[in-house]
Parts: C-alpha cells; structure tokens; sequence
C-alpha cells in the first residue's frame, strides 16, 4: 500500500510539472526514523517493501508531512507525537525537534528543497531551500508545482479507493472541484452568475419596452390608417344607404314570401310528424298490452314452477324417510328369514328327534304291549321278578318323561315358529305397502319432473318472445323518440320562422317608416335652413367599439332632428303635419339634451292647422335645438 502510494505522488508530481519526481528524502527523528536518515534516490517507479513495523507507512506519512498535511492525517494527535522517541522519558524531554526535507528534482535537473520542521514549543517551521517562510508561501510554491495541499491530490491514501467508490455522484462532483481547485472560485462564480442574471433581466426588460413601443407604433398606424379609411367608407355609405334600403325591402319582400312558404311546408310536415306519432304511440300502446299478457303468463308459470319445486321439495324428505324404512325393514326381513331359517332347521333337528323318540316310544310301547299280552296270557304261569318289573316301571316313567319334554319344546317352537310366520307376513304387507307408497311417489316425482321439464322447455320460447317485445318496445320507444325530436325540431323551426317573419315584417316596416322619415327630413332641410339632420346622422363615434356606447347613451333620441331653435321647430312640426296628416304627439326638448320636453297638443295643432279640433292620431317627431 506504501508503495502505491509513493508511486502515485511521484507520478503526480511529475505529470504536474512537467517531467519533475521526488529524488530523496532526508528525515530526521521522525516517528520510527531515529538521527539523520536519507531515502533515496527514488526512480521512475519504486516499491517499499518490508515487514510490518518496517516503516513503510510512516516513510508515506514523511511525504504528507513534509507536503504540509495535518497531524490529524498522519496517524497523531499533534505534531509532537511524530518526534522519534524510544521510550516516555524520551517522549518527556524538552527541545527535542524533527524534521523532513524532500528534495524535488525540476526538469532542468536543478533541485528545489522543502524541509518542514517540528519545534521543541510543537509548532511547524517551513523552509524552501534552507529559507524560512511562511505557510501561505509554502503552500503557494507547492501549488505552482500542481501539490494542492487542501485537495491531497498528490497522495492515495490508505482507504481512498473505497471512500470514492463509495460516494454518490454529488460527493464526486465535489471531490473533483476540491481537486481542481475550482471550489475556491465558487464566490466570484456565484457574483458573476448574479451579475449576468441581473444583466439578462435588465436585457429582457428592455427589449419588452421595445416590442411595447413598436407594437404602440404599430397600432398607432393602424389606428391611422383606420381613421383614413373610416373617412372614405363614410362618404361611400352615404351613397349607398338609398340603394341598401331599397334593396332591403325587395329582399325583405322576397323573404317574407318564401318564409310563407316553408311555413306552410313546415306545417304539412308537423301534422304528418304528429299523425306519425298518434299511430307510433297507439302501436306502442298494442304493444305494451302484449307484452304486459307475456309477462302476466311468464309470472303465472313462474309462480307454477316455484309451486311444484315447492311440492317436491316437500315429497323429498317423505321419499327419503321411506326410502329409508324400506331399508330398515329390508334388513329386518333378512335377519327374520336368517332367525326362520335357523328355526326352521332347530325345528327339523327337533323333529327328527320327536320322530326319533316317537318312534323308540312306538318300540317300546309295543314291547310293553306284547308283554303285556304275554303277561296276561301266561299270568298264572310267569310271574317277573321284582327287580324287572322295577325296571319296566323306571324305562316306562322315562319313556314319559322324554316324550313329555319333548312335547313342551315342540310346542314352544310351534308357538315362536308362528309367531315369526305372523311377523313375517305382517313385514311382507308393510313392504308392500312401502313398495306401493314409494311407486306412487316416484310416479308423482316422474310426473312433476316432466311438467317442470315441460315448463323449462317453455321457458326459452316465452324469454324469447318477451325479448322480441322488448326489441319491439325500444324500437318504437326510439321512433317515437325520433318523431319527437323531429317533431320539436320541426316546431322549432316553426317557432324561428315565425319569429323570423315577424322581424323581417318589422324591419320592413322600419324600412318604410325610415324612408319616409327620412324623406320628411330632406324635404325639412330644403324649406328650412335652420334643420340640420337627424342626431345619428350628427353624432358618430371616432371608432367602431363605441358605437353600443353612443347609441345607449342616445336612447330615444338617436333618430331626432336637430334645429336651429325652438321658432324652426314649430315650423317643421307644422309643415309636419300639414302634409302627412300622421302621428299622434310631437315634443322636443329646448336647448340640448337633458332639458324638458315641451309637448303641443293635437287640439292645439289642429286649431292651427284649421282641423277644428277633432280628435286626429299624430305621429311622434322629437325635435332637439341645436
């Protein structure tokens, strides 16, 4: 690891300098390095090996020493725990010192010598070919050299390889600045950056000022050209007002015919719509009784359905029951014909047995009778001996005895033999029963099965009908949603002719009342020189946007005529109604706008113009002195 790093320093230095290399050492009672001692010379590479406690790394802690690393790096806590001592009272003596000189080789061979030296007080001493200086001095020759003191670029120390692998890219990036030096130039870049921000800021708020001003300008010319242009478009429109409105009332007139005849189009179409729309509606209705017949029957044999599953459902745990009795007493009825059958085979035992003593009876009874006869026969001549008869006696009570038992045990087994017959017989009838109860059963579940089998078969047919109803439904659901909106649009478009009609009635009749009054005017003009026109005619706006503006402000004033003075006035009103005979009241207002009106009556009116006051409708004409 020392010699990595001995390397990596010597090959730093001369990459920096351009060809210049550590050439020796002269170290003295530094850590391990007791006296005086020279290292060196150092070639292009050089490796330190030994052993551990050799020196090796403390021959790399002379380098960083000497280049002017911290203690704190060097493995000590301060600079005097880097003076060799043998042992504490060593360490305990006063004015002992050390030093490190590293003399560097330039390109032209010429030697430079850096020595850092430890006081006996623990301070640092810097020297530069055997010339005091100071740190900042020091530092600055080591810089010039490339050795940046702060960066430790000049060393790879022990763990550094893995300290920097380990960093995430924002700790590189600050490691390669601290390197480069440029960190120390991270203030004068932050001013600079501010004054270039401040710089394009002011920039930006210049040239917004002049595409302000260029655009003021080009609107200020557009505005010109505007004004120019509104001047020459007046003079048009003076000539072509009479042309427009004549052509108005022709187009107005054309319009009006052919409103009149969509109108009635559009009216045969509506009532065609609505007859559509009776029949869609009366179809539907046909339709919803259907489907409501449908479902009623669908329900019913929903309901059916549910009704015998319901049924059977409760036949089930009866089937089960006696399907289980028929179980049970199949099992009885086995284990009574195995209980017959040993009986009968106890009973055939007992009768052999009965035939056998029968018979032996028979023998005996025989044998009895013949000596019997014999007895009697020779009565007078035999006599038997007492311990004979003795023995008939004991062989005939025997005899009794044995057929006796055996009586009692036939009887016995007769008695139990009909009993079990009499069981037997009555199983035979509850099995049959059960046979009966369950074939009826299983007849009705065959035949609930084929009418659910029946009705689910149906199902399908009825859901299909049902869903073509519905299909059917929403068709004409649709249609007649169709003729609906058609029917609306049509009705809307009624409504929007009619209105249409009317306006275009209106206009024609403003057209009309306009011409005329305008003709009244010009007629007005010619006798009087004191009229001056009407007031929209006086009073335009110098642009477009505030003509809304003016004409509210006008109100009912934008088509009055403007006088010299009240006397014109009168005059114009009389010509007025001298010639038109129309209206019904005329007022004006005296002086300008905002004054009072001043109303002639019609009976007055009428009294000058010689109509004797009979009651006449006058046309409105307001006048406003100028």
């Amino acid at each position: 690891m020392a010699a990595a790093d001995g390397r990596s320093s010597d090959n730093r230095a001369r990459g920096d300098c351009g060809g210049g290399r550590i050439h020796r050492l002269e170290i003295e009672n530094f850590k391990s390095y007791k006296g005086m001692q020279t290292i060196g010379p150092f070639f292009d590479f050089t490796a330190i090996i030994g052993p551990n406690g050799a020196g090796k790394s403390n021959l790399m802690d002379a380098i960083s020493f000497v280049l002017g690393v911290r203690s704190a790096h060097l493995r000590g806590a301060q600079l005097k725990d880097l003076i060799y001592a043998l042992d504490d009272r060593d360490k305990e003596a006063k004015g002992r010192r050390a030093s490190v000189r590293l003399v560097y080789r330039q390109p032209n061979q010429v030697e430079l010598h850096f020595t850092r030296t430890i006081t006996g007080a623990g301070g640092s001493e810097y020297r530069i070919d055997g010339r005091l200086v100071t740190w900042d001095e020091y530092n600055a020759k080591l810089r010039s050299l490339g050795i940046l003191v702060k960066a430790r670029n000049f060393l790879v120390f022990q763990g550094d390889v893995e300290s920097i692998a380990s960093k995430n890219p924002k700790e590189l990036t600050a490691l390669l600045e601290q390197i480069s030096g440029s960190d120390e130039l991270r203030r004068e870049y932050d001013e600079l950056e501010e004054q270039k921000a401040r710089a394009e800021e002011n920039s930006a708020l210049v040239y917004q000022e002049k595409r302000t001003i260029v655009m003021e300008r080009k609107q200020k010319k557009a505005q010109k050209e505007e004004a120019e242009k509104h001047l020459r478009l007046q003079q048009d429109l003076k000539l072509l007002k009479t042309e427009h409105s004549l052509w108005q009332l022709y187009t107005i007139e054309k319009d009006i015919e052919k409103m009149e005849a969509e109108l009635a189009e559009d009216r045969e179409s509506l009532q065609q719509v609505q007859e559509e729309n009776q029949s869609a509606e009366n179809e539907l209705t046909a339709k919803k009784k259907e489907q409501s017949a449908f479902l009623k029957k669908m329900t019913l044999c929903e309901k059916s359905i549910a009704k015998k599953k319901l049924e059977l459902d409760k036949k089930q745990p009866e089937l089960l029951k006696l399907k289980e009795q028929i179980s049970r007493l199949k099992s009885k009825i086995k284990s009574c014909k195995k209980e017959i059958d040993k009986k009968k085979d106890d009973n055939k035992k007992h009768l052999e047995e009965m035939r056998r003593l029968q018979s032996a009876l028979v023998d005996v009874t025989k044998a009895i009778e013949e000596l019997n006869e014999q007895g009697q026969d020779k009565s007078g001549k035999l006599q038997l001996a007492d311990d004979q008869l003795q023995e008939y006696h004991r062989i005939k009570e025997d005899a009794g005895m044995k057929t006796a038992k055996l009586r009692d045990e036939k009887e016995v087994i007769d008695k139990k033999l009909n009993a079990d017959v009499e069981a037997k017989k009555n199983l035979e009838e509850n099995m049959q029963q059960l046979r009966s109860r369950e074939d009826e059963i299983s007849s009705q579940e065959t035949e609930l099965q084929t009418r659910l089998d029946k009705i689910l078969h149906s199902i399908p047919k009825h859901e299909n009908e049902l869903t073509h109803l519905r299909e059917e439904h929403t068709r004409i659901a649709k249609e007649r949603q169709s003729s609906g909106s058609r029917y609306q649009t049509l009705k809307q478009r009624v409504d929007e002719i009619d209105t249409q009609l009317r306006e275009l009635k209106a206009d024609k009749h403003e057209s009309e009342r306009d011409a005329r009054l305008k003709e009244t005017v010009g007629s007005l003009k010619r006798l009087f020189p004191g009229v001056h026109g009407r007031m929209h005619e006086l009073c335009r706006p110098s642009q477009k946007k505030y003509n809304l503006a003016v004409t509210v402000a006008m109100g009912k004033f934008m088509d009055a005529v403007v006088v010299e003075d009240e006397n014109t006035g009168k005059e114009c009103i009389k010509t007025w109604f001298s010639r038109c005979r129309l209206g019904d009241e005329v007022c004006w207002d005296s002086g300008c706008l905002g004054h009072h009106d001043q109303k002639i009556s019609k009976t007055e009116l009428g009294r000058e113009n010689g109509w004797g006051g009979k009651a006449k409708k006058l046309q409105l004409l307001p006048l406003v002195l100028a």
